[in-house]
């Protein structure tokens, strides 16, 4: 479906380049959704709810590079940034459950050793006969 769609838009898009004017009005109104989905992003990220914003932000964005080359760069280097975050957060996330389990097998350990020589010094020795 979405390479249906991928087509369809390629075809139309190709058409429109075709006629200078009616590329110019195309872009103009690319250019006009985009900046005020961008806008209504940017007016949505202080709610409460922090979903609106950023995704209507970056839609806008979306919509942009489409027809922008300066839009489609930012948004390519956004993403970029985005996959570098992911990987280094599975990276601090696998570091930190190793440390975990090295830690609590540690501690387990040491706790065990404490409770051995806690219980031998609370127990009475026997008595002498």
């Amino acid at each position: 479906m979405r390479l249906r769609i991928k087509i369809w838009h390629r075809r139309n898009r190709y058409a429109i380049r075709q006629h200078p004017a009616l590329n110019q009005i195309y872009r103009f109104a690319v250019g006009v959704v985009g900046t005020v989905m961008m806008l209504a992003g940017l007016v949505m990220i202080p709610l409460p709810i922090p979903g609106p914003g950023w995704v209507t932000l970056f839609l806008g964005l979306a919509v942009l590079s489409t027809e922008f080359a300066w839009a489609h760069r930012v948004t390519t280097f956004l993403r970029r940034q985005l996959h570098n975050a992911g990987v280094l957060s599975a990276r601090v996330t696998a570091a930190v459950r190793d440390f975990a389990r090295h830690n609590h097998a540690y501690h387990r350990h040491t706790m065990l050793a404490h409770a051995r020589t806690a219980y031998t010094r609370i127990t009475p020795l026997p008595a002498a006969a």
